[in-house]
């Protein structure tokens, strides 16, 4: 098989910020609180007229021109997203189409926060084969949309961006060296919107004002990222070889502070072995690795030669993380 790495990234958020201040004005709650619970102090909200492809775009162009490559050298678009522009067309066809991608085909996949590893996955396997060559991994996320602003408990967790890999053949021995991802079903209405699906659709007798929005089990997700982020870390490092002593960096799903902490804990590794910016940010879902990682090559701190592992975790249940060698 071709070793395949990514060979330009991209990353996008909304001009328009909000802090935690500003969401006093919406729900009771406070900085201290915000804080000290998730270790988020700004995020960034879409106007009203910016749909979810709308920020994939502007991340997917950047990632095409570091890449030194033209809209046009794109085989393949996929898009991670669980707030697509619409249920139905694909949101990655109407990236495609804004971006000029022709002769190139598109498809959208949901793992919730966990859809970019997954996506990039997916990407690497295509690359080499009969008519890939470049594929366009995309996370993008509009999650201001399908928030209850009234919920407290969740509407201030959230951020929208995008953000945007181009994955080709790199040297042997670079690229993509393991992933490891797994689901569990059972846990599917741990995070979840109930309603819009054909199970209860919005003019059913079961609907209910609220279902429409996001909900999640706060407990129930903190038990599950504090082993599922360690688990994962250490599944993919045992598929590419490596060990725990071998990581440059790890860029974890921007979720909240305290899940990362802990995971680092669990893994025996200090933070100065990670990179987050969800104090910026909010949490960006499935846009959060890519955001990141793409914060993180700009600050240097990703440099040749370094093993970098990315990892998520998210609605589904899903998660899982991918072993890079740059």
């Amino acid at each position: 098989m071709a070793s395949v790495g990514i060979i330009g990234l991209g990353a996008y958020v909304p001009p328009n910020e909000m802090s935690n201040e500003d969401w006093m004005k919406y729900v009771d709650t406070s900085d201290e609180w915000i804080t000290t619970k998730t270790g988020m102090k700004k995020r960034r909200i879409a106007e009203p007229n910016v749909s979810t492809s709308d920020l994939a775009v502007e991340a997917c162009k950047q990632a095409i021109k570091n890449a030194n490559l033209l809209p046009e050298d794109i085989d393949l678009i996929i898009l991670a997203t669980s707030s697509p522009d619409v249920p139905l067309s694909s949101t990655a066809g109407i990236i495609q189409h804004k971006l000029g991608c022709v002769d190139c085909a598109a498809f959208d996949i949901n793992a919730v926060c966990a859809g970019w590893v997954h996506a990039l996955d997916i990407g690497s396997r295509f690359v080499g084969t009969d008519g890939y060559q470049n594929v366009l991994v995309v996370g993008s996320e509009i999650y201001s949309r399908i928030l209850n602003w009234n919920d407290r408990a969740t509407c201030v967790l959230f951020g929208d961006g995008a953000g945007a890999a181009v994955l080709s053949e790199v040297e042997s021995g670079k690229g993509i060296l393991g992933t490891w991802l797994m689901s569990d079903g059972s846990g599917s209405s741990v995070i979840e919107i109930p309603a819009g699906g054909v199970r209860t659709p919005f003019n059913s007798d079961d609907f209910k004002d609220g279902q429409q929005y996001f909900h999640m089990d706060g407990r129930a997700v903190w038990d599950f990222a504090i082993e599922a982020f360690p688990q994962a870390v250490r599944n993919a490092l045992s598929k590419a070889g490596k060990e725990i002593e071998d990581i440059d960096l790890i860029i974890p799903h921007q979720a909240n502070i305290n899940i990362i902490q802990t995971g680092m804990e669990k893994l025996g590794l200090d933070m100065d072995k990670t990179f987050t910016n969800l104090h910026k940010y909010g949490n960006t879902a499935g846009a959060s690795v890519p955001i990141a990682m793409h914060e993180a090559m700009e600050k240097g701190l990703i440099n040749e030669g370094d093993l970098v592992v990315t990892a998520a975790f998210g609605g589904g249940l899903a998660w899982g993380a991918n072993v890079i060698q740059f």
